[in-house]
């Protein structure tokens, strides 16, 4: 198309610079018919043919001066067409480049076409596989409606419900100001019962400070018992001394008896008479002695191992309590413990122990309602 257009420019240009270079012939040919007619056709005085001639002249000038501007307008056009022409091959060339890269392109592309026609080959294949599926869906769908009919109907019963739940929801709402109406009634018995607090925590400052006064006391009790422990520890071992002895007493009773058993079997070869008085004292000696160290001993080993035990724990009860209303009957268990103690040296020392008389003297008791410790050991104290 381009090509066209610049040999259309072309030929038009030269049309035109042919045109301009025969003009001048054609025009003096003219003139000169021109001139010839009018000669021939009007006879014209000289100064009639010099005025004719200069208007002539006159207007060839003008006419002259026009197509010299022509020709130099012309002239420009055919520079800017050359111009054109030559940006016009440069076009010409860019686009013959272009249209070079676009053939490649369309090559490219033509590949390109090629893969997606296979890709909607490909395509087409699943589009059947999903109507297949679609199919399968929509059977699906008509489970699933009768599904969402059932739920449907399950919201309105829920709904229902939630408007049931709104009504209770204001009754609630009504409890809950009948509430707060009784919160500020339980906030003043609060305020009440904070002062009430405050005076029991001075009672229990109180109190306090008499605890501190009874541990000090249940110390002072702590050392006597500790002291009095001591003592029975020693008796203890007094009480287990004697029974080694009296453990080599029997030992020796045996080896009595098998001797005279064996004088017996002596005499009794020889044929004189066994004294009997002397061996039914002895046996009726070592008969009676034995049973009688053994009732004495086992009494005060149970009487010694239980005050032990009371006393160890009394000691951990007075370290773990925290209050004072279990006063009375520690001062009871101490009590008993101590008495508990008097009778077990009493036993231990038996007859000859001063610890009897004294407790058969008069008591004088300071407070009726509580008994004394020589009461209270007379009790625990066997007879004699």
């Amino acid at each position: 198309m381009i090509e066209y257009a610049l040999l259309f420019a072309l030929g038009f240009l030269t049309a035109v610079v042919i045109g301009l270079m025969i003009a001048p012939a054609i025009q003096r040919r003219i003139v000169r018919f021109a001139e010839d007619r009018l000669k021939a056709t009007m006879p014209l005085s000289p100064q009639e043919v010099r005025a004719q001639r200069d208007a002539a002249r006159a207007t060839y000038a003008a006419e002259n001066a026009k197509a010299q501007q022509a020709l130099r307008r012309e002239r420009d056009k055919s520079v800017t067409l050359m111009l054109q022409n030559e940006n016009t091959l440069r076009e010409a060339r860019r686009l013959a480049g272009e249209n070079a890269d676009l053939q490649a392109q369309l090559a490219d592309m033509n590949v390109e076409a090629a893969d997606m026609r296979s890709t909607v080959r490909q395509l087409e294949q699943r589009l059947e596989q999903m109507k297949a599926t679609f199919e399968t869906s929509e059977k699906d769908n008509g489970t699933k409606s009768d599904t969402i009919r059932t739920l449907n109907g399950k919201m309105d019963k829920h709904t229902a419900d939630i408007d049931n739940l709104r009504i209770d929801l204001a009754a609630r709402e009504t409890e809950i100001e009948h509430l707060k109406s009784r919160l500020a009634g339980l906030h003043d018995e609060r305020q009440a019962l904070r002062g009430d607090l405050k005076a029991e925590n001075a009672r229990a400052r109180e109190m306090e400070l008499r605890l501190g006064k009874d541990e000090a006391r249940i110390r002072q009790l702590d050392a006597a018992v500790a002291r009095e422990a001591a003592a029975n520890a020693q008796r203890e071992n007094a009480l287990a001394r004697r029974a080694d002895e009296i453990e080599k007493l029997k030992a020796r009773l045996k080896e009595l008896n098998q001797e005279m058993r064996e004088a017996a079997k002596v005499l009794r070869a020889a044929g004189l008479a066994i004294p009997k008085k002397a061996v039914a004292a002895d046996a009726v000696d070592g008969a009676s002695a034995e049973p009688h160290a053994m009732a004495k001993q086992a009494p005060d080993k149970t009487m010694s191992e239980d005050l032990r035990n009371r006393a160890t724990a009394l000691s951990e009860r007075l370290i773990n309590a925290k209050s004072a209303a279990h006063d009375e009957a520690l001062r009871q268990e101490v009590a008993d413990i101590a008495a508990g103690m008097i009778a077990l040296t009493a036993a231990s020392e038996g007859k000859a122990s001063p610890i009897r008389s004294l407790l058969a003297g008069e008591e004088t008791d300071a407070t009726p309602n509580r008994k004394s410790l020589a009461s209270r050991a007379k009790e625990i104290l066997p007879p004699e």
